[in-house]
């Protein structure tokens, strides 16, 4: 199993009603997408959070069905659309426990 996670800060004042059609935007990929073997689209409620308030988790059969998901033409118009005019800025983790990861 492949992962990545993006968290994202949202631009101050964006409605909660964009903030949920942009999730289900999100969520919706995975009907579509193949490669994606879960996909998820939460609030983020860490303590620590430094401004990232909504987090994509997703996991793909490989990292190359990963790089084929971020560049399929329908998580671009999601990304363009959705996404782009509610974010201030994002920051992606990537990788599987194989590539060094601790475990426990």
């Amino acid at each position: 199993m492949f992962h990545c996670t993006i968290l994202f800060a949202l631009k101050p004042g964006i409605s909660l009603e964009r903030v949920r059609a942009a999730r289900e935007s999100l969520q919706a990929l995975i009907e579509t997408m193949p490669g994606v073997a879960h996909l998820t689209v939460a609030h983020n409620v860490a303590a620590d959070r430094h401004g990232y308030n909504l987090a994509l988790f997703s996991g793909f059969d490989s990292s190359n069905a990963c790089d084929i998901f971020f560049r399929h033409p329908e998580w671009q118009r999601v990304w363009r659309d959705e996404l782009v005019p509610l974010v201030e800025r994002h920051i992606v983790a990537r990788g599987t426990h194989e590539d060094g990861a601790l475990s426990g």
